[in-house]
């Protein structure tokens, strides 16, 4: 009888042990049934709508000097990579022919017209017919014609600047017979640079003339340079359905040159819309998903369309709203109908 009372009394004390064991264990497991993750809320944003072009600078204005005539450099008026005005002159060519040809003319003209005056006086005297004045005449005209003629040959041998610019490279010394052709150096306005540059049709309603632009080179990468759209191709290529785009790009310190590459920022306007980090976004087939977390932190898959990205983030055009929440880290962690439960990161808010 005590052995069936001993045996009786054991079962139920294993019972018991077993029932608070069990109860002790899920107790411990429930708060661990949700997931931490961290959690993005859907906010309104602005952004600048903008489109990127690449294409490489050149010259507002821009010019090979050279001769007209061929002749031997006198002398060189500049240096290489000077600033120069309109107008400076920069080299001149031997002269002595036709200075010498300039005195004869002045001295032919110069004697025609006292001859002129002359034949005028006795003309009044009727000593002489009125065809020897007219002949006379012809004669001043015939001189003044020769006189500009060799002006212009003057002329052609002094190279001036036609434009404020920067010289670049000489190519000639004094001595050198100098023919039509043969390059001098270069001259640039670079003060104002132009860019060329191919932009989709779909964007031709975007475009306008005046519109600012912004400008980038890797040479001066902390630099910005300022710009404007200033002509638009009136043509669309019918093969790359793009249409040329013609810039001007301020560059008062001469720091871009012609040549160089660069990037261009075309900023259209400013909007609010509803931007979301790129790494929220997962995609299966063709369609864009994020976890949405509802109220009751129960995570399901969201369809969404996405516009255009910026800077590690993209922006939802439909299937989402302002206010909801959507899983930003942990995605691999959860799958729809999780639990979930929100973990505070603090170096995100800056904290040590």
């Amino acid at each position: 009888m005590l052995r069936k009372l001993a045996y009786g009394a054991l079962i139920i004390i294993v019972l018991a042990v077993t029932y608070r064991y069990y109860s002790n264990s899920q107790s411990n497991q429930r708060p661990n049934t949700a997931t931490q993750v961290v959690i993005f809320e859907v906010q309104p944003t602005q952004i600048f709508d903008s489109l990127e072009a690449l294409g490489s600078a050149r010259a507002a204005e821009s010019v090979i000097l050279t001769a007209s005539v061929t002749e031997k450099i006198s002398e060189i008026l500049f240096t290489q990579g000077q600033h120069v005005k309109k107008g400076q002159v920069l080299l001149t060519l031997a002269n002595d022919e036709e200075l010498a040809q300039l005195n004869v003319a002045n001295i032919e003209l110069a004697e025609q017209r006292r001859e002129y005056k002359r034949i005028e006086n006795l003309l009044k005297q009727k000593s002489v017919s009125a065809s020897e004045l007219d002949r006379l005449q012809s004669s001043i005209e015939t001189a003044s014609a020769r006189i500009a003629q060799v002006q212009a040959t003057l002329k052609d041998r002094v190279i001036k600047a036609p434009f404020d610019g920067l010289l670049g490279l000489r190519n000639v010394s004094v001595g050198t017979l100098l023919k039509p052709g043969d390059a001098i150096t270069s001259l640039d306005a670079v003060i104002q640079l132009q860019m060329d540059f191919e932009l989709a049709e779909i964007y031709l309603p975007r475009i306008k003339v005046g519109q600012t632009i912004n400008a980038k080179s890797v040479a001066y990468p902390d630099r910005t340079f300022k710009g404007e759209i200033i002509t638009l191709d009136s043509r669309v290529n019918p093969n790359t359905r793009s249409i040329k785009v013609r810039a001007s790009i301020e560059n008062p310190q001469a720091l871009l040159r012609p040549g160089m590459l660069l990037t261009l920022d075309l900023i259209d306007q400013q909007r609010t819309t509803n931007m979301l980090p790129e790494e929220t976004v997962f995609m299966r087939a063709n369609q864009h998903l994020v976890y949405k977390v509802s109220p009751d932190m129960t995570v399901s898959e969201q369809v969404i369309e996405i516009g255009v990205r910026q800077n590690g983030q993209v922006e939802v055009l439909s299937g989402l709203s302002t206010g909801d929440k959507i899983v930003w880290q942990g995605l691999q962690k959860v799958k729809p109908g999780s639990q979930v439960i929100e973990q505070t990161e603090t170096w995100r808010k800056g904290d040590s």
